[in-house]
């Protein structure tokens, strides 16, 4: 059995100062990397840079980016 939480569901994030809200189900996780002018700088690497990170659109339309480490908990929508 696991916590299975749906990416899609995800409307608030908790990172170390507060609550972030997520719009548009705009939360994902993937691969964490660098790139710069589409070329990757550094990607993530256990040992050095996380390699998963979570990355969603505020309703502000900024984008917040992250290690997944850097996430303490997400709010949910009901089913």
């Amino acid at each position: 059995m696991s916590l299975a939480l749906d990416v899609s569901r995800v409307e608030q994030v908790l990172l170390m100062d507060g609550w972030h809200r997520v719009a548009n189900a705009s939360f994902e996780l993937d691969a964490y990397e660098f790139i710069h002018v589409g070329r990757t700088i550094i990607a993530g690497q256990p040992t050095i840079i996380p390699s998963m990170g979570g990355r969603w659109t505020e309703p502000d339309g900024s984008v917040v980016a992250c290690p997944v480490t850097a996430i303490l908990a997400v709010k949910k929508s009901s089913p």
